[in-house]
C-alpha cells in the first residue's frame, strides 16, 4: 500500500452515493461508490469491502483519474 496515501474514517452515504476521502500530498481527495443500496445496506457492504474499495481509490489517485470535481469514481463491487 502506498504509503502516502492515508484513508480516512468518515464514511458517508446521501441520496445513493457512499463517500470517503483519502489523504494524498497533503491533499484531500472524496472517493465516491455510486449504488442502489439504503443506507443500512450500502454501510454493510462498505464495511465488508473496505480493503478493496481503498486499493481501487488508492490506483486511481496514483492513475490521477480524477473527475471534473477533483473527485475518483469508484467502481460498485
Amino acid at each position: 500500500m502506498n504509503q502516502a496515501i492515508l484513508f480516512n474514517d468518515d464514511i458517508s452515504y446521501q441520496q445513493g452515493e457512499l463517500t470517503f476521502t483519502a489523504m494524498a500530498c497533503g491533499q484531500l481527495i472524496r472517493c465516491k461508490i455510486t449504488t442502489e443500496l439504503d443506507l443500512e445496506a450500502a454501510l454493510a457492504h462498505f464495511a465488508q469491502h473496505q480493503f478493496d474499495y481503498e486499493m481501487q481509490a488508492e490506483q486511481l489517485i496514483e492513475d490521477e483519474a480524477f473527475n471534473e470535481a477533483g473527485e475518483v469514481s469508484l467502481a460498485f463491487l
